[in-house]
């Protein structure tokens, strides 16, 4: 992020960006480098994690 503050929705989406986030940091893929793809990775973890999770919610709400 470019400015030096934080807005709301930052502080909203932190959390749930988190497991790419870590799963970059893991492996070393900081986006500092325009060639790399830590944009996709992240997505791919947070989106596969999240459907996971919200699989297994309705499995047990259905």
């Amino acid at each position: 992020m470019s400015s030096s503050h934080a807005t709301i929705s930052d502080s909203i989406a932190k959390p749930f960006l988190l497991p790419g986030t870590i799963v970059c940091n893991v492996l070393g893929i900081h986006g500092d480098n325009p060639g790399d793809y830590s944009n996709l990775v992240r997505m791919l973890v947070n989106s596969l994690i999240w459907t996971v999770a919200g699989v297994i919610v309705m499995a047990f709400l259905a």
